[in-house]
């Protein structure tokens, strides 16, 4: 398995298959809310987080092997700005995962922005010069897949949130919630250390 394909698995398909197993094995993750809420954090923390923090050390540390991936040349300092967009994209799924208020739609968007944009780049490169590069072709797969992820659980979950009394603005909820945010953000930290 290339390392492209194996970054698509890691950070659109192991989310949402970890919160799949998640749900399965936790008893208490059986309301709509809560399942909800585990598929999000998984996509934050491993899909936004995990995967902005790592294209940030393969732009940053290894630009050259990731422009080789890629097809296009070495040394472009591009890379660097490439790596620096994805580490603000890290940050934000990492604070996404600590909040459940409107500040979550940010990094919905700016995933969106930023995968449709490097889509449209890439297939432009890809009509134009016949780059067939994994890096080049199968990297769109996760920057489409991982925002409709994104939106389409954000949206269910927003669409539970407005009636009154319902599971989420009850305090036991977040009492629920933070022992989870915390295995997420360790398994999204021990994924970057095991893979930078």
């Amino acid at each position: 398995m290339s390392i492209v394909a194996l970054r698509v698995f890691i950070y659109s398909v192991l989310p949402v298959l970890a919160a799949t197993i998640h749900i399965e094995l936790d008893k208490s993750c059986r309301s709509r809310q809560r399942t909800l809420e585990l598929f999000l954090l998984y996509l934050f923390g491993v899909g936004v987080a995990g995967s902005g923090i790592g294209g940030f050390f393969g732009h940053f540390f290894i630009s050259n092997t990731v422009a080789q991936s890629i097809g296009w040349p070495k040394g472009n300092p591009f890379q660097l700005e490439v790596g620096f967009a994805n580490l603000a994209l890290g940050v934000l799924g990492i604070v996404a995962m600590g909040r459940r208020d409107g500040f979550r739609e940010a990094p919905v968007i700016a995933v969106t922005v930023l995968g449709v944009g490097a889509t449209i780049v890439h297939a432009i490169d890809i009509i134009d010069t016949g780059n067939l590069a994994p890096g080049n072709t199968l990297q769109k797969v996760s920057n489409l897949l991982k925002p409709a992820l994104l939106i389409g659980f954000l949206a269910a979950l927003r669409r539970t949130e407005p009636s009154p009394g319902t599971e989420a603005t009850e305090p036991t909820f977040e009492a629920w919630r933070a022992p989870r945010v915390r295995a997420v953000g360790l398994m999204t930290a021990r994924g970057c250390y095991e893979l930078g």
